[in-house]
């Protein structure tokens, strides 16, 4: 018979511990107490909705990959993006539009309350830009600059 989860989680502690690991080891048992698993819910993105990005396959490819390559989830990516803008932190550049040949859809989920923020900033924050932003130009130039992965773009100052 398998043990249950909680066991099995708190032997891994042990492990940790036992390896030098404290800190580790304290944070694997805080999410085996009961309702411990509270604590993930920050970093997960299944609370979301589904935020549809239209972008160029090469690029939907490169992303994935390294978000998987840092362990990242592609929306917590884009959620951090998020807070960076409505903290003054961070704008986007403008992105150059996609050739519809290479056209794909890459969904990520994203925090609601996230979204409703940005959606409630968006005509401030294109006018502090100085073009159109959007949910999904946050998102596509906030996952290319923080995944290392380039992404074609329009130099604005030449483009006035």
């Amino acid at each position: 018979m398998t043990r249950p989860m909680r066991d099995r989680l708190l032997t891994a502690a042990q492990h940790l511990d036992d390896a030098g690991y404290p800190d580790s080891a304290n944070d694997v048992r805080a999410v085996a107490a009961p309702g411990g698993w509270t604590m993930l819910r920050s970093t997960d993105t299944s609370s979301g909705t589904n935020l549809p990005l239209t972008i160029d396959r090469s690029l939907r490819d490169q992303l994935k990959s390294r978000a998987d390559e840092l362990g990242v989830t592609l929306g917590s990516v884009v959620a951090d993006g998020f807070r960076k803008v409505l903290a003054g932190e961070w704008l986007p550049v403008k992105l150059a539009p996609t050739p519809t040949a290479n056209k794909v859809v890459l969904n990520v989920r994203v925090d609601n309350v996230l979204r409703k923020q940005i959606d409630a900033r968006k005509a401030e924050l294109s006018r502090e830009a100085g073009y159109r932003v959007t949910q999904s130009s946050i998102a596509i130039a906030w996952l290319a600059d923080e995944l290392g992965v380039d992404v074609a773009t329009v130099d604005t100052e030449s483009a006035e």
